[in-house]
């Protein structure tokens, strides 16, 4: 009798277990599916140049920084976006597009082959991004964004 009660003991525990298991992966493919959607909604406002979407979706304490070890502030980026400093001649080309989570934090990596003119220098090829979201009140914020060059 005491063997059942032990051997049906750990059954229930590796049941829940299992359980808790699937939920925990089942949110973290749903916050992979909500990272990838804003991050497609930002590329989209980037590329319009739409501000009220941008401000929406980047965290006002922002640290961005391009392809030319440039970093600036939200205020700053979005001041550029919006003086046509920055513009986008092509649609985005990103592949590689990676997520991984992290609690409340998704980290997004990938290669971007868009063509992009700052201040009038563009980069010659591809270059790899990272852009890190933190949830905060059920939304997704973009908290960092980081480019560079693809080392040859």
């Amino acid at each position: 009798m005491k063997q059942f009660l032990v051997l049906f003991t750990l059954s229930i525990v590796s049941i829940t277990g299992l359980e808790a298991l699937g939920r925990k992966t089942a949110a973290a493919t749903n916050a992979k599916e909500e990272i990838l959607k804003i991050s497609d909604e930002r590329e989209e406002a980037l590329a319009k140049g739409d501000i009220a979407a941008l401000d929406r979706i980047d965290a006002d304490d922002q640290v961005y920084t391009n392809w030319r070890g440039v970093t600036l502030t939200k205020a700053e980026h979005l001041a550029d976006i919006k003086a046509r400093n920055l513009t986008f001649q092509t649609s985005f080309k990103h592949n590689d597009v990676q997520v991984v989570i992290h609690g409340n934090t998704g980290i997004v990596t990938g290669l971007s082959k868009t063509s992009v003119v700052y201040k009038g220098s563009a980069p010659a090829g591809a270059r790899k991004f990272v852009n890190v979201f933190v949830k905060e009140n059920g939304r997704w914020l973009c908290v960092v964004h980081f480019e560079a060059p693809v080392a040859e």
